[in-house]
């Protein structure tokens, strides 16, 4: 079972990404926040425990309240090294900015960016596929 963490100030995304995920037919354990420090101290606390940590991590790039994304990156990738296991981490957003994404080239595990509102499709592409190599960075668009 794939276990994601979803980061999002949003109420209403969490409620949506549960939503689809329910529909989704493959088990996937989803735990939504809006505090990505949160989220990180137990990933500093539990770094060695491969089944306290998450497969897949998504993270809203927009302002998250008192810690943001880009905080978050950053500790991630000091953190990385020491991880049980790798973490897939998929960025959301629901603007597309060209700084964004070349900053975003900086994180290895940072796996590909998604425009908002993400969509069963995507969410597929993510959880069933996650080993099959993606190209970095592929825009993987959820407008229909």
């Amino acid at each position: 079972m794939n276990k994601l963490t979803y980061i999002d100030d949003c109420q209403l995304d969490h409620f949506i990404l549960r939503k689809l995920l329910s529909r989704f037919g493959s088990p996937v354990e989803i735990r939504c926040t809006g505090s990505g420090s949160r989220i990180m101290d137990q990933l500093s606390q539990n770094y060695s425990d491969e089944r306290s940590l998450p497969d897949i991590i998504l993270l809203d790039i927009a302002y998250q309240p008192g810690f943001d994304a880009w905080e978050f990156l950053d500790q991630l990738r000091s953190l990385y090294p020491r991880l049980a296991k790798p973490i897939d981490v998929y960025i959301l957003s629901a603007t597309k900015y060209p700084a964004d994404l070349q900053h975003l080239e900086e994180y290895d595990f940072v796996k590909a960016f998604i425009m908002k509102p993400i969509t069963k499709e995507a969410l597929q592409k993510i959880i069933r596929y996650r080993e099959i190599s993606i190209d970095r960075f592929a825009l993987i668009e959820s407008y229909n």
